[in-house]
């Protein structure tokens, strides 16, 4: 039912149950208008995470209504529209993140920085002098005390040995470096920086209040914006890699009709080759059987030709004509 009533709104306009009255005083309002909030639409607003917190934004400009929200996710148009709000959410979310790493950086530093303070002066004349005293005071003491033992007299070395602990005490005092009770608070509560948030916290606080920290607002809003950048990084490293493989397959199946028509190209050269082959072969054998008989034929002439040479009537120029005209003979 409110998936109806939310494609009627997005056809019809919300106002289409008004009167004409009703009408003249009434803006409608659309989800793609500008005074909505997209990122709103689409994911989070950033607004709405800090809220009381050390990195409060401030109350969003925009509308943030959860009809128009429903509106947008049941419009027939909602899947054109994503890729575009999502785009105007992520460059909001990346420079929020910057801010917030130029922060982290700072602490880095300020915490890097921070060394251990400087030993305290050594005693005074003074001290030295009166915590010489004591030490004089206490051997003497000490040498009573044992020879009051081995007398037997117990008694006194006992109320000797309450003396001596109050000259320790004393010696102790002394001693006693003026700034450890401040180093020692130093070293229990060392600071640490949150990497997700930026936040100072105690190294060793107690469990129940690092609890509390990790399930904070500034904590749980940076967590949620850095998971979907994350997110879409991965979504648009993932795009690239189908592309590139698209591109590839495209690239694959143009070259492959290149290649088909090359292989016929180079069988019907090579065709060609293998009957100019066979002509060839044919010919030499035509000749090669014309041989004998032309050879025959060179001989039987080149005999004849010889024998007419030797007849008495003539050499190699044929017949001559004797002549029948009467000769002289002298």
């Amino acid at each position: 039912m409110d998936a109806q009533r939310a494609l009627l709104d997005e056809l019809m306009g919300a106002a289409r149950n008004l009167t004409d009255e009703e009408r003249r005083g009434f803006k409608e309002i659309k989800w793609d208008d500008r005074e909505v909030c997209a990122f709103y639409m689409v994911r989070f607003c950033p607004h709405d995470l800090f809220v009381n917190t050390k990195s409060d934004l401030g109350a969003c400009s925009r509308i943030h209504d959860p009809k128009l929200k429903e509106s947008f996710e049941n419009s027939p148009r909602h899947d054109s529209y994503v890729p575009k709000f999502e785009a105007e959410l992520v460059q909001f979310c990346e420079k929020l993140v910057n801010d917030l790493d130029r922060k982290v950086r700072r602490g880095r530093e300020r915490l890097a920085q921070e060394v251990e303070p400087p030993p305290p002066p050594t005693l005074s004349a003074e001290k030295a002098e009166q915590l010489s005293v004591l030490e004089e005071k206490i051997k003497n003491l000490l040498e009573q005390v044992e020879a009051l033992g081995e007398e037997g007299k117990v008694d006194e070395a006992e109320a000797l040995m309450r003396k001596v602990e109050a000259l320790n005490t004393e010696k102790a005092g002394l001693l006693q470096r003026p700034n450890e009770k401040a180093l020692a608070m130093v070293h229990e509560k060392k600071m640490a920086l949150c990497e997700v948030c930026g936040s100072f916290l105690v190294a060793n606080d107690a469990v129940d209040r690092a609890q509390s920290h990790v399930t904070g607002k500034q904590h749980v809003g940076y967590g949620m914006v850095r998971d979907f950048l994350a997110e879409q990084k991965d979504a648009k490293d993932k795009g690239k890699e189908e592309e590139r493989l698209v591109r590839g397959k495209e690239t694959d199946d143009k070259r492959k009709p290149r290649e088909s028509e090359s292989r016929r190209s180079g069988s019907r050269e090579r065709e060609r080759y293998r009957d100019r082959d066979r002509d060839r072969h044919r010919d030499r054998g035509r000749d090669h059987r014309k041989q004998p008989y032309d050879r025959r034929s060179r001989s039987g002439r080149e005999g004849r030709d010889r024998s007419r040479s030797h007849s008495p009537h003539g050499r190699s120029g044929g017949h001559r004509r004797v002549s029948r005209s009467p000769v002289h003979q002298f």
